[in-house]
């Protein structure tokens, strides 16, 4: 089981993967979720189009498993390079003053890479971070080396709880009893994000998964 569980998560990088690097790390098929290194990971953006929209704001929190490792979590403002629409603005409180000494995203790229090499990436719709991160590695002409798997904790739970009428993160969130604190800044949703993660590792073991 633990083996198919790791070829999904590599499946699901196919889509948002950039041509091949040389020695990608690749996670062993045993790997216990439990010792998994993982980034457990949000942003904020000017928008939701992957194409077209920039990157604001990121948090990252790096674990094994679900304890937090002793290192510095990611939490950058970016400089999109482009007008924060007020619509954006009113959800995730960013504005156009609070970015305008941030550094732009080729100025903390390489951080970046490094943070989430050799890790899994957990979040919630993580498929748009990864894409959205892609599209920004395509415009500023930067190197896109993705993580070693991905994780979405909305398909995880949906696979935990089937019949789930809704799997947003509020909604997630309140069935493993997390109070999300920030909601839409990007390490307040991070560590939402690390909380139910931590919540659901018990229940994907009691079903043969971890």
């Amino acid at each position: 089981m633990r083996r198919r569980l790791i070829g999904g998560m590599q499946r699901l990088l196919g889509a948002v993967r950039s041509a091949p690097v040389a020695a990608r790390f690749t996670l062993p098929a045993d790997e216990p979720l439990s010792t998994l290194p993982a980034l457990l990971f949000d942003t904020e953006t000017t928008g939701l189009n992957v194409r077209r929209d920039r990157l604001v704001s990121l948090g990252g929190l790096p674990c094994r498993g679900a304890e937090l490792q002793d290192m510095p979590p990611l939490d950058f403002l970016v400089h999109p390079g482009m007008k924060i629409p007020p619509a954006s603005t009113a959800i995730h409180g960013i504005s156009d003053a609070m970015v305008a000494t941030a550094p732009s995203l080729p100025l903390i790229w390489s951080s970046l890479q490094l943070a989430w090499q050799g890790r899994v990436m957990i979040g919630h719709n993580i498929a748009y971070d990864l894409a959205l991160l892609r599209h920004e590695a395509e415009r500023h002409r930067l190197p896109f080396h993705p993580p070693a798997a991905a994780l979405d904790l909305g398909l995880l739970y949906a696979g935990l709880k089937p019949r789930a009428a809704t799997i947003t993160l509020e909604h997630v969130a309140a069935e493993f009893g997390i109070a999300i604190g920030g909601r839409h800044t990007a390490l307040g949703d991070a560590e939402a994000c690390l909380g139910i993660w931590a919540r659901m590792l018990p229940a994907l073991t009691r079903i043969g998964v971890a």
